[in-house]
């Protein structure tokens, strides 16, 4: 009988967790017990991990990193930039600016590309998806045309998924893969305070200089490219938040030097806003040519 009152007391002291003796001062039973939060894309992980893809100072697998990158970014809401400026010996002579906002899911977004310089022909680029439907707006020498490039009920456009109606790929998934694949990566650490007071979260940064095969790094054909430079942040669980890559290419007689610049902001709080012009939709089945006069 003595032995089963033991085991009484101790199973009502587990339940109670009330018994100093075994649990320290009780202070533990006070306490009122939290959730733990549900991890997002900015949770912060602990400093020895790496994101999928990465072991030690090395990127061994660019195309895990990409696909933990894309999936991280379809589970959330972002907004991203992208500019890519070419110079030559009289300055610049072609910048092409991305922007875009993206809802979770990609239910909703608003994108916008402008390209200027001497060297190409001025445009700017429009798209929206909104209500299911996935409108663009072109706009060159002041004329702008639109257009219903998809249709989730298939009414005056296909039935795309809003992400395939993009006029580019949001995550940059290729271009990503591609950099991280051929960069002759030479170093991978975490990222000071600075870093991680300008992005909010926890991340290391890659650093990498010259490269495996040179040429792909280039978007177009072209002889030779040299003075590859590549930093990159990315979050341990694969959000690669932000780029910076410098290279030069030589065509012929002719020397550029190219910048590429990504970044990702606003993980999990962009809420998409659209311009009033937006609102307008094309008729359904053709292209509609105005001139826009905001």
């Amino acid at each position: 009988m003595r032995r089963g009152v033991a085991i009484a007391v101790v199973s009502l002291c587990l339940l109670s967790a009330g018994c100093a003796g075994l649990f320290g001062d009780g202070t533990a039973a006070r306490e009122t017990v939290t959730p733990a939060p549900v991890p997002t894309a900015e949770a912060t992980a602990s400093p020895e991990q790496r994101a999928p893809g990465i072991v030690g100072d090395r990127v061994v697998n660019a195309t895990a990193l990409g696909r933990a990158h894309v999936g991280q970014l379809s589970s959330t809401s972002y907004q991203v930039r992208h500019t890519r400026t070419v110079r030559n010996d009289s300055g610049v002579y072609k910048r092409v600016r991305t922007r875009a906002s993206i809802s979770t899911g990609y239910r909703s977004y608003r994108a916008t590309r402008t390209v200027t310089g001497p060297g190409v022909t001025a445009r700017e680029i429009h798209s929206t998806w909104r209500n299911g439907r996935a409108l663009r707006w072109t706009t060159v020498n002041g004329s702008t045309s639109a257009e219903v490039v998809a249709d989730s009920r298939g009414i005056g456009g296909p039935p795309r998924p809003p992400r395939a109606a993009l006029f580019f790929e949001p995550t940059f998934n290729g271009r990503l893969i591609t950099l991280l694949s051929v960069t002759n990566v030479t170093s991978i650490r975490p990222g000071g305070s600075v870093i991680k007071q300008l992005y909010g979260v926890s991340l290391y940064r890659i650093k990498g200089a010259g490269a495996t095969d040179d040429r792909t790094i280039a978007t177009r054909p072209v002889d030779r490219v040299t003075n590859v430079s590549l930093s990159a942040t990315v979050t341990p669980n694969g959000v690669v938040r932000s780029y910076a890559l410098q290279y030069t290419t030589v065509n012929g007689t002719e020397t550029r030097r190219v910048t590429e610049s990504l970044r990702y902001s606003d993980l999990g709080t962009t809420e998409v806003a659209f311009d009033t012009w937006h609102g307008s939709a094309p008729t359904a089945g053709r292209t509609d040519q105005y001139n826009r006069t905001e």
